[in-house]
C-alpha cells in the first residue's frame, strides 16, 4: 500500500479509503515502519473499537489517571491549572518519559471538536529526517549529557521535587533516534521542565530553540486539523508530537501501546 506522504521529508500518511480496524496488525506495522505516523479520516471508529484493536499490538497503558486504558484530554472537564489536560500549548515530546513507560505506539482519537479557535491542531515531527539538520556539536552534547526532566503537572508518576535523567538517544530496531523532548518557552504555562545537565541556561535555551526551528519547520512537521472521529496513530519512539493552544470544545482520547 502506498500513500502520499504528509511532509516533504516523506513521512506521515493520510488514510481516507478505509477505517483503521479494516487493516491487519501486519499492515499497520508495515505502514508505521514506512511513514512513522498515520492520520485516519472519513471512516470513524469508536473508543470501544480501538481498545481491543490496539490491544493486538501490545499491552495498553493503565494507571490511576486513566479510565481503563483511556486518558481523556478534555479541557472543559478538567482543572484548568493542569496543562496536560488543558488548552495550553504543548511542545514536542515523547509520551511516557516522565511516567516510567517505554511507549511504542500512541493513538489519539478525536471525540469532540466544536467551536475551536486559536489553533487546536496536533503536530507530529519527523525527527529521523530532521536530525540531519541539527549541528553535530549539539548532537554530541545530547549524546554525552542526555537531558533531565522535572514534572510540574500532578499527572506524572515521577517525583516533582527532583530532576530525572533521560538518555539523549534511544535505540529502536538497531537504529538510534533522538530521545529528547522540548521545554516550554518563557511565558508558557509548563507541564514539565527540561534541561541539559552541565550546560548553562542561556546556551541550553539556544540549543533547544535552534532544534525547535528545525523540527517544527514545514519540511519535517505535520499539523493535523481535527474532525470528530479522526485518529492519529504515531510511532512514539521515532517521532515527536505536540499541541497548539486553543479555546473551545476539544476532547481527545489517548491510548498507548507499551514497547
Amino acid at each position: 500500500m502506498t500513500y502520499s506522504p504528509l511532509t516533504p521529508s516523506g513521512k506521515g500518511a493520510l488514510i481516507t479509503d478505509r477505517k483503521v480496524t479494516d487493516f491487519s496488525v501486519a499492515e499497520i506495522r508495515a505502514l508505521i515502519a514506512r511513514y512513522e505516523w498515520l492520520a485516519f479520516k472519513q471512516h470513524p471508529v469508536t473508543i470501544d473499537d480501538l481498545i481491543p484493536y490496539l490491544g493486538q499490538f501490545g499491552k495498553l497503558t493503565e494507571n490511576d489517571r486513566r479510565q481503563g486504558h483511556v486518558l481523556k484530554i478534555d479541557a472543559s472537564k478538567t482543572d484548568q491549572g493542569e496543562v496536560l489536560l488543558g488548552q495550553g500549548f504543548m511542545p514536542l515530546h515523547h509520551d511516557g518519559a516522565l511516567m516510567g513507560n517505554a511507549i511504542d505506539l500512541v493513538g489519539i482519537f478525536c471525540v469532540e471538536y466544536k467551536e475551536v479557535t486559536g489553533g487546536g491542531r496536533t503536530f507530529v515531527s519527523d525527527i529521523d529526517g530532521a536530525i540531519k539538520d541539527v549541528p553535530a556539536e549539539t548532537l554530541r552534547i545530547l549524546r554525552e549529557h542526555g537531558i533531565e526532566g522535572r514534572p510540574v503537572d500532578r499527572y506524572y508518576t515521577a517525583a516533582a521535587d527532583k530532576w530525572h535523567a533521560i538518555p539523549g538517544f534511544a535505540e529502536v530496531a538497531g537504529k538510534t533516534y533522538l530521545n529528547v523532548g522540548f521545554p516550554f518557552r518563557p511565558g508558557e504555562q509548563a507541564s514539565w521542565m527540561l534541561r541539559i545537565p552541565g550546560i548553562d541556561d542561556d546556551r541550553c535555551a539556544a540549543m533547544f530553540e535552534e532544534m525547535r526551528k528545525i523540527f517544527m519547520s514545514d519540511r519535517y512537521c505535520y499539523f493535523h486539523e481535527w474532525s470528530e472521529g479522526d485518529l492519529l496513530l504515531i510511532d512514539n519512539r521515532r517521532t515527536l508530537h505536540g499541541r497548539e493552544a486553543f479555546r473551545g470544545k476539544r476532547a481527545l482520547a489517548n491510548l498507548q501501546v507499551l514497547a
